[in-house]
């Protein structure tokens, strides 16, 4: 193994080995053995840090969403000068940007965490509510907060991550950023309506 590999933790390199082969043989098809293969472990060095394949992978799944979560926050963060809107919009530009370069991270966050047991798919719904954040501002923004439902920004991010699962679960993560303008679009939408989301949408594309 290369040495900058080597001298990384072996927790660090089991988490990113579940990664990488949930993405690429499922997760019900990965094994422990391929796991510690991959990682350069012992098995007794992963026994003594996870209880099961499932322990491994709900561990990995949280550290990858960390990394989504921080990359969003960047991005949006970066655009702290903008409109709310435009916020929103780099925000989803920096997610689709990622997810369409890590592969094996869109597919293990999108589409085998939903495999992997109904503890993984309730982080997996809890996990995206850390989003909500995000949109708080854009009850004060579109100046009729007090009428929102409360439950105004799981579905405009419910909306969102099924237009990602099912563009991942067809094979088409590397090209997510040809729906950015559509995410936009969904999640604005219950804050601005139809119409002014639309213009954004519009703004997205147009900007590129």
């Amino acid at each position: 193994m290369p040495r900058a590999y080597q001298i990384r933790s072996e927790r660090e390199r089991l988490l990113e080995a579940m990664v990488r082969i949930a993405a690429a043989k499922g997760y019900e098809a990965t094994t422990i053995a391929d796991v510690i293969e991959y990682a350069g472990v012992s098995r007794s060095a992963f026994d003594e840090m996870f209880d099961s394949k499932e322990d491994c992978f709900l561990e990995a799944y949280e550290a990858v969403f960390d990394v989504l979560l921080a990359h969003v926050t960047a991005a949006f963060e970066a655009a702290a000068d903008e409109p709310w809107p435009e916020q929103i919009a780099a925000g989803l530009r920096g997610l689709v940007e990622l997810l369409s370069m890590e592969a094996d991270i869109a597919r293990m966050a999108m589409i085998e965490v939903t495999a992997a047991g109904d503890d993984a798919r309730e982080r997996y719904r809890a996990m995206f509510t850390r989003f909500t954040p995000f949109l708080e501002k854009g009850r004060t923004y579109s100046g009729q907060g007090e009428e929102l439902p409360a439950d105004t920004a799981r579905f405009a991010i419910g909306g969102a991550t099924s237009m990602i699962f099912d563009e991942v679960r067809a094979g088409r993560g590397p090209e997510l950023r040809r729906i950015l303008p559509d995410l936009v679009f969904a999640v604005l939408m219950p804050y601005l309506g139809p119409e002014a989301a639309e213009d954004e949408m519009r703004r997205v594309t147009r900007d590129g």
